[in-house]
């Protein structure tokens, strides 16, 4: 028993660093390794899982002038399947809808990324952490109906704990969705230091990320994947049980489709800037609300992206998305 109380604890407190040196951009991803390393608020919860929806005003497409709107769902969860042992298996799921309210032929009618995934710890070997994930999914137009569309996902982890608060991870990270290099693994290495409870840093190929709260109401999240992405969420709370935030997000993600061939994909990039309130009021419930500004959103076809060519270019539009996150 006091074994696997010491690996419980071992691998709770190593395998934290891998949520960072290898998320994937979007922030609701729970497929991939941070499935395995990203810690449970409490011991003994089944469930977490969040969702969103988001609501573009109408636009147009700046090269046919044909009418444009996207409307974008999201949900992602994980579950614990014996709560209560950090070494437990969870099995995860992301889920996004984009409805695409256009004319343009040049565009699908929708776009569907689905996946599930399960994560486990493989051994421990003194300070040593060796973890493991995998995971199946599918991105394209037409749901589950294309067979080019299928992906899979896998990583492998390896974690020091150095002391209490220094950690460096190294991994082998596969995403055949990977936005750039779906087909190649990719090996990553991040070194992670705690200043204090209110302060930490990862910095790291191919994430970095900063997570600072200065003072007590304020809460300050940044983070970067290199050459692609920056998110950054500011949260202020103002009264009991009420935020206010901030938020800027860069989003890229790839689809196969019927009119691309297999060797090529429709890819999806738009910018967001948002500012909203979120309510909680118990710690296991939070709902909020937001009014943003998307813009330059735009389709390039291509295997990844350091090679594609324009397919459609909308116009910047603003919108408003609504979001809730339950845990029990």
């Amino acid at each position: 028993m006091h074994n696997a109380h010491r690996f419980a604890c071992g691998f709770r407190a190593s395998v934290a660093i891998l949520t960072l040196s290898f998320f994937c951009s979007g922030a609701l991803a729970q497929t991939g390794p941070d499935l395995l390393a990203k810690p449970w608020p409490d011991k003994d919860q089944y469930f977490d899982g969040r969702g969103a929806a988001l609501f573009d005003n109408a636009g147009h497409i700046k090269e046919s002038n044909q009418s444009f709107r996207l409307d974008t769902y999201e949900s992602a969860g994980r579950f614990h399947l014996i709560p209560g042992s950090e070494i437990s298996p969870r099995v995860g799921y992301d889920f996004s809808f984009m409805d695409l309210h256009t004319n343009d032929p040049k565009l699908p009618n929708q776009l569907t990324d689905v996946s599930v995934g399960v994560g486990m710890g493989l051994f421990k070997n003194g300070n040593w952490i060796g973890a493991m994930s995998v995971g199946l999914g599918y991105a394209g137009d037409s749901a589950f109906a294309n067979g080019a569309a299928w992906y899979g996902k896998a990583d492998l982890m390896l974690v020091d704990q150095l002391n209490e608060n220094d950690f460096i991870g190294f991994g082998l990270d596969y995403d055949g969705h990977r936005p750039t290099w779906p087909d190649i693994p990719i090996p990553g290495v991040a070194y992670s230091h705690r200043f204090d409870p209110h302060l930490q840093i990862v910095a790291g190929f191919p994430f970095s990320s900063l997570s600072w709260k200065p003072i007590d109401p304020l809460d300050i999240e940044l983070e970067y994947e290199l050459v692609s992405d920056l998110r950054s969420d500011i949260s202020y709370q103002f009264v009991k049980h009420w935020k206010a935030y901030g938020l800027w997000d860069y989003r890229r993600d790839a689809y196969h489709v019927s009119e691309l061939p297999s060797n090529r994909r429709l890819m999806f990039v738009q910018y967001r800037v948002e500012a909203g309130i979120r309510f909680q009021p118990k710690e296991q419930i939070s709902a909020g609300i937001g009014l943003g500004y998307a813009f330059d959103t735009h389709f390039r076809s291509g295997w990844d992206f350091q090679d594609t060519k324009r397919v459609a270019d909308a116009s910047d539009v603003p919108y408003v998305r609504a979001e809730v996150s339950v845990r029990f």
